[in-house]
Parts: C-alpha cells; sequence; structure tokens
C-alpha cells in the first residue's frame, strides 16, 4: 500500500519539453490571425495580381467574344512616366506629388495625431463628444463628401472672396520676420495641407488613444508619488510605451495617403477607358512606390529600434 501512494520524483526536463517560449506562442498566435488574410489573397487576390503584372507588357484590345493581346514590353511604363497626360496634369507629376506629400505629411500627421490623442486622453466634461469630433472626417472621407467639400478649396474661396487672404498674408508677414524663404514655403505648405491633415488624422487618434489607454495606469500613480511634472512623465512613460505604434500608424497614414490621392484616379479612368495594359503598368508603378517608402520605412525603424515591445527591452 506505501507503495502505491508514493508520489513519482518530479521531472522538470520532461515539464519544459511542453512549455513553450513567449516569442514562440507570439509567432503561433500571429499565425493564426493571419490565417484568413493569407488564406483570402491566395484564393481570391494572387492570380488578378500575377495576371495584372502580365498585362502591363501587353497592349490589350477588346474583341467580340475574347481580348487580344500584343507583347510591347516596357513601352507601357515609358508612356506612363514620359507621355501620358491628363486634362490638368500626368501620371509622373501625380506621383511624384503624391510621394513628396505623404513625406511631408507623415512627420506633422505623427506629431499632431499623438499630441490630440494624448489631450483627449485625460478627464475633461464633454471629452466624448470632443473624441467624436475629431473622428467624424474619417466618416466625411469620401468620394462624394470630398468633391463637394472641393477638399478645402470651398473654404479657400469663401476667404478670397471676403478679402481675408489679402487681409492677412501669412507669407508676407514670415518673410518680414526674417525667416529664410525655404521655411517660410515649408510652413506656408502646412498650413495649406491643414484640410488633408485633420482628413487623416481620425484613425491615427484613435490608434494612439487605444495605445496610451493601455499603458499601465501604476507607472503614472509611481510617476505622481515621485514627484514627475507631465511633461517627465510623457517623454519617459507615455512616449516609449507608445512608440510600437508608431510604425502601425505610418503605415497606414501612407497607404491612405495614396489611396486617396489623384494617382489612384488617373489609374481608375485609364481602365475604364479599356487602356488595361497602361492601367496595370501604373498601378504596378505606384505599388512599387509604395513597396519602396514601407522598406524604407522598416529600415529606418529597425535603425531607431522603433516598433518592438516596450516590455520585452
Amino acid at each position: 500500500m506505501q507503495k502505491l501512494f508514493t508520489k513519482r520524483p518530479y521531472n522538470e526536463n520532461a515539464k519544459k519539453k511542453f512549455e513553450i517560449s513567449y516569442k514562440n506562442q507570439k509567432r503561433i498566435w500571429a499565425a493564426i490571425f493571419l490565417a484568413p488574410w493569407i488564406l483570402g489573397f491566395i484564393l481570391l487576390f494572387l492570380v488578378p495580381l500575377i495576371e495584372s503584372f502580365m498585362y502591363s507588357f501587353y497592349q490589350l484590345t477588346p474583341r467580340v467574344g475574347e481580348i487580344t493581346r500584343e507583347f510591347i514590353g516596357f513601352d507601357n511604363y515609358i508612356y506612363a512616366f514620359n507621355t501620358h497626360v491628363t486634362q490638368t496634369s500626368s501620371f509622373k507629376v501625380e506621383l511624384i506629388n503624391t510621394t513628396v506629400d505623404s513625406l511631408i505629411n507623415l512627420p506633422v500627421l505623427l506629431i499632431f495625431s499623438l499630441f490630440i490623442a494624448v489631450l483627449l486622453n485625460m478627464k475633461f466634461r464633454g471629452r466624448a463628444v470632443i473624441r467624436a469630433i475629431f473622428f467624424i472626417p474619417v466618416i466625411l472621407n469620401s468620394a462624394a463628401v470630398a468633391t463637394a467639400l472641393g477638399g478645402g478649396e470651398a473654404i479657400a474661396q469663401i476667404l478670397e472672396q471676403s478679402g481675408i487672404d489679402q487681409i492677412f498674408d501669412l507669407e508676407f508677414y514670415l518673410i518680414q520676420t526674417g525667416l529664410t524663404p525655404i521655411l517660410v514655403t515649408f510652413i506656408v505648405g502646412l498650413i495649406d495641407r491643414i484640410y488633408d491633415i485633420l482628413a487623416l488624422a481620425g484613425v491615427p487618434i484613435l490608434l494612439f488613444l487605444a495605445s496610451i489607454q493601455s499603458v499601465p495606469k501604476h507607472l503614472y500613480e509611481a510617476a505622481k508619488i515621485e514627484g514627475a511634472t507631465g511633461y517627465e512623465m510623457f517623454w519617459l512613460i507615455t512616449l516609449p510605451n507608445v512608440s510600437p505604434h508608431i510604425v502601425t500608424v505610418t503605415v497606414y497614414a501612407l497607404v491612405d495617403t495614396f489611396l486617396t490621392s489623384p494617382v489612384s484616379t488617373i489609374i481608375s479612368d485609364e481602365l475604364n477607358q479599356q487602356n488595361w495594359g497602361l492601367s496595370s503598368a501604373m498601378a504596378w508603378v505606384y505599388v512599387a512606390t509604395i513597396v519602396v517608402m514601407l522598406g524604407s520605412l522598416a529600415v529606418i525603424a529597425k535603425g531607431l529600434k522603433i516598433g518592438g515591445s516596450h516590455y520585452e527591452n
């Protein structure tokens, strides 16, 4: 009887075989969450993606019951960059303008979104209403509403008709202060982009706000007990914990900027005009530009060690 109730020796090595490290757990859960997207991509998008790349090297002509293909090599790409024009612009000009605008808008958008998220995280009356107001541009960010609002041009026309823009010429006053013309042009350009930044800031503000609210409260409580100021708590607690989400916000803002740019409109117009080979070439140039920018972002984030979990270091 005594042998039946004798405890077996604890085998620690056997238990370790069934333990999964934290990094492996993250990889498993990442694979589980990515599985539906990967499956949908393979079943729905992979074949059209390959076909569109092939179409970019052909001249496609619709016939009765078929589409004839004539191989023309890189002619579609050359035409898109050197020859293609619209009534007001061209594919090359709009692509360059969108790229430059996104590089200028991204830092301003990140700073503005984080600043507003910190303010909205404070306790004050009407906080829910103010949060909804900042999210309104996301709801209004549709083609119909953007056309009705004129992308901010309607407001500029009202100011021009009332003569307010002539009374207060910001560029003139900034030059009088002694600032360099390059800095003046940059500041005036940012002010002209206020409408675009507000239209793009809704989701980044929500992402930053959710990130700030996930920071453990005891960190702020301990900092207050130690006598830390709000400025010190932001730089030493809020910003380090929010930094892993900066990459997510940047990727979203970058893709959203290109999706709402005139480049997408030009590609859609060529597609509607049955210039399928040319529109495919434009689309792949469009995709390649975004991939290069995202790759550069990944290298910068890796070099600055941005995007990793703050608690793993």
